[in-house]
């Protein structure tokens, strides 16, 4: 028979949630060691999915941010915090 162990809804992660948790390490990172910054996309990276992960990092991080794209092709993405 299996062993069952209560967790919190909080600390599990399953599917897609997981592999944006994963995504969001590095976003987290930035905004923890800076008060301002640049993201320039790749190739292929989708804007809206970063700024969407941007959003959700700072969430995840305590802080509020403003970003605006710098140019026209949304190719950068300059940020940041507000609200102390």
């Amino acid at each position: 028979m299996p062993k069952f162990t209560a967790m919190q809804v909080s600390d599990v992660l399953i599917g897609r949630a997981r592999t944006a948790a994963e995504e969001r390490v590095p976003y987290v990172e930035a905004l923890r060691g800076s008060d301002a910054g640049k993201l320039e996309l790749a190739r292929g990276e989708n804007p809206t999915r970063v700024k969407r992960l941007l959003a959700e990092a700072a969430k995840e991080a305590g802080t509020k941010v403003r970003s605006s794209w710098e140019d026209k092709t949304h190719r950068s993405l300059l940020w940041k915090k507000v609200g102390r």
